[in-house]
């Protein structure tokens, strides 16, 4: 790339990676123009530690967001995010969205207040939404728009109505949470008169649940699959009581899922026509993933905060500039390349010339030479966390470590079992890929933790494990 290009990240909540597909193509237009990873992981399955790592380029453990309702991270740690790093490189930074780095369920405040404070995290302009649910007891930008239109009195009733099942969502699209961002979005492309590139992060609140949407329901929920794991148990308790709310019938939830999928993806149609006609399409890079998944009824799971590929696995498409894409032969290209959300903070560093990175902590890798199409192997495990359980993904094998619940709690081998259906655990004869996978996790685990001066290394280190 010759000159910095525009950056949008957009990030969603709750999308599953196997939700992109038929339901989604302009998903599938942004993938056939770029590259798409089919094993990209999130840090943590939960919301706030995972959007505190994507900006931090650091796990839970590193920056001690380990749940929601968490205090922010520190102050140095805002000042060092990779959107502060592209502000000084001369780009213009907006937030459009949902952002998490402020907790403030159940507060009962305006949010619009923190604008100031979000502005720290490295952007010029912000423009706050919050998820359904605290829109109920705290004001945003979208409740200011209800408000104006006359809406918001009819919004809440209808939610305080609706206890988290899967009804029709009172307004038309445009007026929905995500047709809000989504045409804001629109209008910050078709506005924007600066010279200076710019980075957009459009981040939906949606498919979150509830599963609502404006209008009919247009996925058939006899088309949706059956949830693995064996024949559908009532949701696991866990976690907030909103999600044991919702009904038995897993099919016509993943229908309203789907239709909530169909919905952002229409938005980012829309914004990606906004890039064509003001000729800025060429220029910019496009990123979308989502901070987790959901494990919509797998293993009898409504809920994210597990290590399941439905839940930590994500989506993770990159198309513009400097991105090399399928051919017409091949079609569209896809990276089998184990990736992680902490990978994204070198890698925008490197698309905004913005400088090395010098964190001794910073775990992530550019994925440069994976948007260029170049081989090779860009690591050979990635890890997540949330709260004491540790997992490590191998290109065959999973293995999940809580010493809070006994050790090892979840053994998977991927090649012969994708689909996680057989836990081997504790099982004789896998002995040795347990230890050998755990010896990996204690490894990982003293070099998030510990370092030394080149020297002492040198001295004490004569071989490094790489």
């Amino acid at each position: 790339m010759s000159k910095q290009p525009n950056i949008i990240l957009i990030l969603t909540d709750h999308f599953r990676a196997d939700a992109v597909g038929a339901s989604t193509p302009n998903l599938m237009f942004l993938a056939e123009r770029g590259v798409e990873f089919d094993h990209a992981y999130c840090a943590s399955p939960l919301c706030q530690p995972a959007r505190a790592s994507i900006i931090t380029g650091k796990f839970p453990s590193q920056h001690g967001i380990c749940g929601n309702q968490a205090d922010p991270i520190s102050e140095p740690m805002r000042a060092a995010t990779w959107m502060n790093s592209l502000r000084e490189a001369g780009y213009y930074m907006a937030l459009i969205g949902k952002h998490h780095y402020l907790d403030r369920y159940g507060v009962g405040m305006d949010v619009t207040d923190d604008d100031e404070t979000v502005k720290a995290y490295g952007f010029d302009s912000v423009l706050q939404v919050v998820d359904d649910d605290e829109n109920m007891h705290n004001e945003d930008a979208y409740t200011h728009h209800l408000r104006d239109k006359g809406l918001l009195q009819r919004f809440r009733e209808v939610f305080d109505s609706l206890a988290w099942e899967c009804k029709p969502h009172p307004f038309q699209e445009e007026d929905t949470p995500d047709g809000f961002i989504g045409r804001h979005g629109v209008e910050f492309i078709n506005g924007y008169d600066r010279s200076q590139p710019f980075y957009l992060n459009l981040s939906f609140i949606g498919p979150h649940p509830p599963y609502w949407h404006p209008g009919p329901l247009q996925h058939d929920p006899q088309a949706m699959p059956e949830p693995l794991g064996g024949s559908f148990e009532p949701p696991i308790r866990r976690g907030s009581v909103k999600y044991q709310a919702l009904s038995l019938d897993s099919r016509e939830n993943r229908a309203h899922y789907m239709d909530k999928c169909a919905l952002i993806d229409r938005c980012i149609g829309r914004l990606m026509l906004s890039l064509q006609d003001r000729g800025l399409l060429e220029d910019t890079v496009v990123v979308f993933t989502s901070d987790h998944g959901d494990n919509l009824g797998d293993f009898g799971i409504w809920d994210k905060r597990f290590f399941y590929e439905q839940s930590v696995g994500v989506p993770m498409i990159a198309a513009g500039p400097g991105i090399r894409s399928g051919d017409r032969r091949s079609g569209r290209r896809i990276s089998k390349a184990l990736v992680s959300h902490l990978d994204l903070f070198p890698t925008f560093l490197e698309m905004a010339a913005a400088g090395r990175v010098s964190h001794h902590s910073l775990w992530g890798r550019t994925l440069g030479a994976l948007l260029k199409g170049e081989t090779g192997t860009h690591r050979g495990a990635v890890f997540a966390e949330l709260a004491t359980s540790v997992m490590i993904r191998t290109g065959g094998w999973k293995l999940v470590f809580d010493p809070e619940q006994g050790g090892v709690t979840h053994l998977y081998n991927l090649t012969r079992d994708p689909r996680e259906l057989e836990n081997l655990a504790g099982a004789a004869g896998y002995e040795a890929v347990a230890a050998d996978l755990i010896r990996r996790i204690l490894a990982h685990r003293i070099r998030l933790s510990q370092y030394t001066h080149a020297k002492e290394e040198k001295r004490l280190q004569r071989i490094r494990v790489s």
